[in-house]
């Protein structure tokens, strides 16, 4: 439990720390995209409102920072007057860009002119090798002047910085998840510590109930056989009985806290299964119930041998206890649709069920009969078995659920094959 507790606390801090970054280094690169976007329809508007000029003074006003005298280079741009009733483009001046970049939107004439005819006075052309925006005014009948400009080197800020955000993502969290990863020990320590006095407390009290508990049995027998044998000392000694059995579970439940202490290997859930569903045939029996037992051969899995049979055999002692009067039972192990999973279902007849929590079946000291005041004598236990299911079977990394359906409940266990 522990160390599912320090694999989270790592999960959790490293997965927060990761979003701030995504969300702090997108602002960054979307506030960049937006300045540079800017800056090129401000020169856009600068251009066309003086027929292809670069106003100095103008471009101080609207630049601001952003303007510099030797930064006046790093525009690339032209500009041209179109005619869309001859569906012409005249380049007027392309001193202050490249021929290529000016051929390769020539080529999107057809685009450009469409969107002129659409009456799009602004917009963008991609090309194979840029990205370029444009703003036209209209000069007369079907006749525009258009101003074009390369964004490529307005973007090269926004690009680098990208490419640091990506570099600094990768190296900040992999130095932060080591760095929890040393010492995440620290920071769950006093966790540790309250869970591990927990269990010596529960471990040791169960061991000290048992010294009375045992007097307890002992003296009551000894009423027997002095003659006073009665409901009372039938009484004291099932409960007796009872309370051994709950403080053996509680102890199994504490040794159980870290499944990680549990060996794994391949055993043959098959041979388990067969072995654990025999030993409740003479009780269902006696109990008139139905009994089947359908157990494929030979199907292994990843896991404790001694734990897989107390699996089965929570289940089906849970299954004989809750099943209707002269009910049926059924075990069966197979492997999955897709032969990658071991699936054992455990069923039994259960007309009561309609609007029972199957979710808290697993939940520890969780009893579903005392909400629906059936026969606790009968159905008598501490609703830690199938906790205790559960657990296991996580350990083995497995899936354990639990669905009732037209007056049958059953119980499934998921765990991968074993080759």
């Amino acid at each position: 439990m522990i160390k599912k507790v320090r694999r989270r606390f790592i999960w959790i801090a490293t997965c927060s720390l990761f979003l701030v970054m995504v969300i702090s280094f997108a602002s960054l690169i979307g506030l960049s995209y937006y300045k540079s976007s800017r800056e090129a329809d401000q020169v856009l508007a600068m251009v066309v409102a003086n027929n292809g000029r670069f106003d100095q003074k103008q471009a101080k006003e609207r630049l601001g920072d952003q303007y510099s005298r030797e930064g006046v280079f790093k525009y690339r741009y032209f500009t041209a007057k179109v005619s869309t009733k001859k569906s012409t483009i005249t380049v007027t001046d392309n001193k202050h860009i490249i021929q290529l970049s000016t051929d390769e939107v020539l080529a999107r004439k057809k685009t450009l002119l469409a969107y002129l005819k659409a009456g799009k006075m602004s917009g963008s052309l991609r090309g194979k090798a840029g990205h370029f925006r444009y703003l036209a005014k209209k000069t007369g009948s079907n006749q525009y002047y258009i101003c074009v400009i390369d964004i490529a080197p307005l973007m090269q800020s926004t690009l680098i910085l990208a490419r640091y955000a990506m570099f600094f993502l990768f190296i900040g969290i992999s130095c932060f998840t080591l760095l929890m990863y040393l010492l995440a020990d620290r920071a769950v320590k006093p966790i540790k510590e309250a869970y591990d006095r927990q269990r010596r407390f529960i471990t040791n009290a169960g061991h000290e109930l048992k010294t009375p508990l045992a007097v307890i049995s002992a003296n009551t027998e000894m009423e027997e056989i002095m003659g006073n044998d009665d409901e009372w000392t039938e009484s004291t000694k099932e409960q007796v009985v009872r309370m051994t059995g709950l403080i053996n579970d509680l102890i199994t439940l504490t040794r159980m806290g870290e499944p990680e202490e549990l060996v794994l290997s391949k055993v043959n859930f098959s041979e388990i299964t067969e072995k654990s569903a025999d030993s409740f045939k003479s009780l269902l029996a006696k109990a008139g119930k139905d009994y089947q037992v359908k157990i494929e051969k030979d199907i292994c899995v990843n896991a404790e041998s001694s734990s897989l049979g107390e699996v089965v055999n929570i289940l089906i002692d849970n299954a004989q206890k809750y099943c209707d009067p002269h009910g049926k039972v059924t075990v069966s192990l197979e492997k999955g649709k897709l032969g990658q999973n071991a699936i054992l279902t455990v069923t039994n007849s259960y007309q009561n069920g309609a609007g029972v929590d199957t979710g808290r079946f697993f939940e520890r000291f969780y009893r579903e009969d005392e909400s629906h005041h059936h026969d606790k004598q009968k159905k008598s236990g501490f609703g830690i078995g199938l906790s205790m299911a559960s657990d296991l079977v996580q350990a083995f990394g497995g899936k354990i659920n639990a669905n009732w359906n037209k007056g049958v409940m059953t119980f499934t266990v998921s765990l991968k094959l074993k080759k």
